[in-house]
């Protein structure tokens, strides 16, 4: 028996918010998997996505696929001029991050205020935060 008849509805979303006049804000939720992030690239269709800022603070699983729409984005961000901030990552986007070697490429609200973009990652030597072996240097 099939519980889902038809196509189910993807558990996470992507989408476009505007703050104001002209500040647009990329917003992911949930789980961001390939399936999401195909379906939003999609919806764009050609138009590159440029953004002020990234919103990934809801986002419960990130696949490859939707670490890459977030370079894509902040690459066209910067193409036009934008300076895209990742104002939030749940644990789930920051591990990934971390773990892709991509953590640098998002400026973060914190950065702005000097502190050390690498603080707490394995490329700058933090202290692993919670991982039982302290860090990626511990295999």
């Amino acid at each position: 028996m099939d519980v889902y008849p038809g196509l189910r509805p993807p558990a996470g979303s992507i989408t476009i918010e505007h703050e104001g006049a002209d500040r647009r804000v990329l917003c992911l939720r949930g789980d961001v998997d390939t399936e999401v992030a195909t379906r939003f690239k999609s919806s764009q269709g050609r138009e590159r996505v440029a953004v002020d800022a990234i919103d990934a603070g809801a986002v419960t699983f990130i696949s490859s696929s939707g670490l890459a729409l977030m370079l894509l984005c902040v690459e066209a961000s910067l193409a036009a001029g934008r300076h895209p901030m990742l104002r939030a990552a749940s644990r789930h986007v920051a591990q990934a991050l971390r773990l892709a070697g991509i953590d640098s490429v998002f400026q973060r609200p914190e950065q702005d205020r000097g502190s050390d973009p690498h603080a707490g990652s394995a490329a700058g030597g933090g202290n692993g935060g919670d991982h039982p072996t302290g860090g990626l240097g511990a295999w």
